[in-house]
């Protein structure tokens, strides 16, 4: 739009530098020419014209209604700018009550505190009061408890020296009896941890038999001494043929390759005797 209206004020302005042609000044002939192009030119000259004021009327209008935007918008800044200007006012007054009841609010609760220090001081005097009565009392009575319990210690005293040979007699025979007690269990436990143990060996020995693979060459009576390395749980981590061993080497193998087999020896049950390091003696009677 607006390059429309440039062009229509160029042609306006062009038409300001226009003037209109001399007259054809007439010969001395009478020869008669044909006016029609000349009425024509004249025609298209005021059209000209009239488009020229016609943007030169619309421009006017345009900066007219530029100039009306303006002013509003500068209305509008300056309406805004006193409406910034009354809220920073607002809260200018708004901070100063703030302060001021943050004030009051300080003063009252210093005044708090100083009466609250003033409650604890006087408590603290009467409690201290109290308190000094209170143990002023308490000596009293301890006086004459002690005087009681001097009294009764004497009476005591006697009677603990009759009963002071009774209970050392009595003490001692308490302390055998439990010597006696506890010798009891730990025979008792030393017995059941043998019992249990040779139920280990006696499992991991059948555990390993039932995995061995008798050798053609393997003769009855063998008596082959074997050591395990095992960790928790019962997996072993190694095995190894010890003396004595009367057996061959094709038997010695298979005794290790039923070890190997077993993967995991007897734990659970026996975790009380499990030993990282066993011997067993494998058997074969035929």
């Amino acid at each position: 739009m607006l390059v429309h209206v440039a062009a229509v004020g160029l042609l306006w302005l062009g038409s300001l530098g226009w003037k209109a042609p001399e007259p054809v000044r007439p010969t001395p002939s009478f020869t008669l020419v044909d006016a029609a192009p000349f009425v024509e030119q004249r025609a298209d000259e005021r059209r000209a014209e009239q488009q020229a004021e016609q943007a030169r009327q619309l421009l006017e209008q345009r900066q007219a209604e530029e100039a009306r935007r303006q002013r509003e918008l500068e209305e509008r800044q300056r309406q805004q700018r006193e409406r910034s200007e009354a809220e920073a006012e607002r809260q200018r007054l708004l901070e100063q009550q703030r302060q001021a009841q943050l004030a009051r609010e300080r003063e009252a609760e210093e005044a708090r505190r100083q009466r609250e220090q003033a409650e604890a001081l006087e408590r603290q005097r009467r409690e201290a009061e109290a308190e000094r009565l209170r143990e002023l009392e308490d000596l009293r009575r301890q006086r004459e408890e002690a005087q009681q319990r001097r009294e009764e210690e004497e009476r005591r005293l006697a009677e603990l020296a009759e009963r002071r040979v009774e209970d050392e007699r009595r003490r001692a025979a308490e302390a055998e009896a439990e010597r006696l007690r506890l010798a009891r269990e730990q025979a008792q436990a030393a017995e059941r941890r043998a019992t249990l143990f040779e139920e280990y060996i006696a499992t991991i020995q059948e555990q390993v038999t039932r995995n061995w693979r008798r050798p053609p060459t393997t003769e009855p009576g063998l008596r082959c001494a074997v050591r395990v390395l095992q960790i928790p749980g019962g997996e072993i981590i190694d095995q190894s043929i010890v003396s004595p061993c009367n057996a061959d080497e094709l038997t010695r193998r298979s005794i290790l390759s039923a070890v190997e087999r077993t993967e995991n020896l007897a734990y659970r049950g026996y975790e009380e005797v499990f030993q990282r390091e066993i011997e067993f003696v494998f058997r074969y009677d035929g």
